[in-house]
């Protein structure tokens, strides 16, 4: 059973590490000409770092919350709409108030966006810095909770942000960035993750990462993103929390189809 906890844990942190690399590499790697080779190599630094040092709990991931977990997976990327594979994992087992409030909450702290964006001087120098810590904080905060076994989560970091950063180009309107806006929405997606790592909750970096490239459209008078992508990420996190909800109804009759 452990074989295949490690499995399971090994598979959801790809799929976490890709879609959120999609997402949160795209600004540096392109957006600035820092190039993905260089971005690879301090995303996955980062987030080895965070798992190493993190003081997440391991999350448990039996068969019937893969499957679980797969099939919402599957049948939202169906539909274009991302499921955090972070949140929806712990809310199974501690759907708690405070939680709910952060995660429904969390696209607020990208409004921060607007003065860092008017006051950051000299942003060159702080953008691989700032995509460190944005990764590190990612590792910490979300890649730890399935990281138990190190050489299958160290693959999962490889592999995931290898192919995330591929396809990263094409997730936002990338041509038109500023050094200072990559900076403001790395560092608004840090302060998110921060809040999250005091009360040891997870968050959805992809929902704050959109958020916070939203504020910079409307800060710098250019698009970065359609509002269809937050929507859909915020739709995500309450179909994510619908699900935690309803899976200790649904778990019995998984366990019956196994």
């Amino acid at each position: 059973m452990e074989d295949l906890e490690d499995i399971y844990t090994f598979l959801l942190a790809l799929i976490l590490i890709y879609n959120n690399s999609l997402v949160l590499l795209g600004p540096t790697a392109w957006g600035t000409g820092v190039g993905p080779r260089r971005s690879f190599i301090i995303a996955v630094a980062g987030q080895l770092l965070g798992i190493s040092t993190s003081h997440m709990s391991h999350i448990h991931v039996g068969t019937s919350e893969f499957l679980y977990i797969a099939a919402l997976y599957t049948a939202l990327s169906i539909a274009k709409i991302s499921i955090p594979i972070s949140i929806v994992g712990y809310a199974i087992y501690s759907l708690r108030p405070d939680a709910v409030i952060l995660w429904l909450t969390s696209p607020t702290v990208s409004l921060i966006v607007f003065p860092l964006c008017k006051l950051l001087k000299r942003s060159d120098i702080m953008i691989l810095p700032s995509l460190f810590l944005l990764m590190y904080v990612f590792g910490y905060n979300n890649v730890a909770l399935f990281s138990r076994n190190i050489p299958l989560a160290t693959l999962a970091v490889v592999v995931g942000t290898y192919l995330g950063l591929g396809f990263s180009r094409w997730v936002a309107d990338l041509a038109a960035l500023r050094p200072r806006t990559v900076v403001a929405i790395n560092l608004a997606t840090i302060i998110g993750a921060f809040i999250g790592i005091s009360f040891n909750i997870p968050v959805s970096f992809t929902l704050v990462a959109y958020s916070a490239m939203l504020v910079a459209s409307l800060s710098s008078s250019i698009r970065l993103i359609k509002i269809e992508k937050f929507v859909r990420a915020y739709v995500g996190i309450i179909i994510a929390l619908i699900a935690a909800a309803i899976f200790p109804a649904l778990k019995s009759l998984l366990l019956s189809l196994v």
